[in-house]
């Protein structure tokens, strides 16, 4: 029990550590909304999205309107970047997807295949209504 003990106090003095730095490189590198200013900057484009909140890991833009609220999060994570889409609309319900990419690829890439997704979704939601 104590050696448990030990190694769990260990393994998370490791994660504290090591989240410590991921914090600090995204710092320096602008932070992360000059880091995935591509990614950002396409999601702001969209009319009325604003920044609705932003961390030293994170980005939360929203649109919102009296029936709809549309929710995109970017999260830089441990050598990745994870990409978070929620929306909530009384004719639609709720719906969420979500991406993870390395923290290195391509952001125009990482567009493409999240508005190839998000199409094929909408569509798809279309069609069963």
């Amino acid at each position: 029990m104590f050696w448990a003990i030990v190694i769990g106090g260990f393994l998370l003095y490791l994660f504290i550590s090591t989240k410590k730095e991921e914090v600090q490189k995204v710092q320096n590198q602008g932070g992360v909304l000059v880091k995935y200013q591509t990614l950002t900057n396409h999601f702001l484009s969209i009319p009325m999205m604003k920044v609705e909140q932003r961390s030293s890991t994170s980005i939360t833009m929203a649109v919102k309107e009296p029936k709809v609220v549309t929710r995109f999060i970017i999260s830089h994570g441990f050598e990745n970047v994870s990409v978070f889409w929620f929306h909530k609309s009384l004719s639609f319900g709720e719906h969420s997807l979500n991406w993870r990419f390395p923290e290195g690829m391509e952001q125009l890439a990482m567009i493409k295949e999240i508005d190839e997704e998000l199409y094929r979704y909408q569509i798809n939601l279309m069609n069963g209504f």
